[in-house]
């Protein structure tokens, strides 16, 4: 008699922009497994409008070198292997609906990925941040992982 296999479910995260163009504009190398997980649908990325948008501020900045053509290959590129998050009623860059004590960053733009991790549940979000990964032991409070991607191994 077979053994039946247990498909396992992807781990939820929320990726901060500057892990994004490691993965699909810099193709950095430390950033190999996390773009296979996303790829083989071991790691869902949770995005939101507001993260979505702040992704393609960013992706025309003159470092990122990309034409309208690429950056819009990178954004559905990615958008292709996230999920878009259903966020609580009344929810936008303006009102980010974040519980009293919740920690602030000192810049705003930060902000909403953590309010996505916070309000999707995720397993984690992952950033290169110096001023995100700095809130991670006051973020845990509230069940909200800050980590650090050579803190998560992609391998399965």
């Amino acid at each position: 008699m077979g053994v039946a296999k247990v498909n396992a479910q992807p781990t939820r995260l929320v990726l901060d922009t500057n892990i994004v163009l490691d993965c699909f504009v810099f193709h950095d190398p430390a950033a190999r497994e996390l773009t296979a997980a996303m790829e083989a649908r071991r790691v869902q990325p949770l995005v939101h409008d507001v993260t979505l948008d702040e992704l393609q501020r960013v992706l025309a900045y003159p470092q990122c070198r990309l034409d309208n053509s690429e950056r819009q290959q990178v954004l559905d590129r990615y958008v292709a292997s996230a999920t878009l998050v259903q966020m609580p009623e009344g929810f936008a860059r303006e009102a980010l609906l974040l519980p009293t004590g919740f920690p602030r960053c000192r810049d705003p733009d930060d902000e909403p990925f953590l309010a996505l991790a916070l309000h999707a549940r995720a397993e984690g979000l992952i950033t290169k941040d110096r001023d995100i990964l700095k809130l991670r032991r006051k973020a845990r409070r509230f069940s909200v992982i800050v980590l650090a991607p050579q803190e998560v191994s992609f391998t399965r």
